[in-house]
C-alpha cells in the first residue's frame, strides 16, 4: 500500500505525550497507530471503539445502550432459533439492502418532484 498522503491535526500536548508513551510501551509508532485506526475505520465503516457520554445524573449512556443491545441480540437469536427471522449469506443480505435502499431513494426522489 502506497503511503502518499500526509495528515496533520492539532491536539492537546498532554494527550499527545501520554498517547505517545502508550505507543512506545506497546512498540508502535504514532504514525502506525493512526494508520491502524484509519484502516479499521475504512474496513468497518465505523469507529473501532464505542463512545459514551454521561447523562445528567452522571450515568454513562453506554451502560443503558449495552443493556439495550444485549436485549436486542437475545431477541434476534430467539427469532432465528424459532424460525421467525431468516438468516442470509452476507452477499445476499447486502443485495437485499441495496434493493431496499434503491427503492427508498426512488420514492424520495418521486415525492420531491
Amino acid at each position: 500500500m502506497a503511503r502518499d498522503t500526509t495528515v496533520q491535526f492539532r491536539i492537546d500536548s498532554t494527550v499527545k505525550e501520554e498517547a505517545y508513551a502508550v505507543f512506545q510501551q506497546i512498540g508502535i509508532s504514532p504514525s502506525e497507530a493512526v494508520r491502524v485506526f484509519l484502516k479499521q475505520v475504512q474496513i468497518t465503516r465505523t469507529l473501532p471503539f464505542s463512545l459514551a457520554a454521561a447523562d445528567a445524573q452522571g450515568v454513562a449512556v453506554e451502560d443503558d445502550y449495552t443493556e439495550w443491545l444485549r436485549t436486542r441480540l437475545a431477541d434476534a437469536v430467539k427469532q432465528l432459533d424459532s424460525g421467525d427471522m431468516q438468516s442470509y449469506p452476507t452477499d445476499m443480505a447486502k443485495a437485499k439492502l441495496r434493493e431496499r435502499l434503491a427503492a427508498r431513494r426512488s420514492t424520495l426522489v418521486a415525492s420531491a418532484a
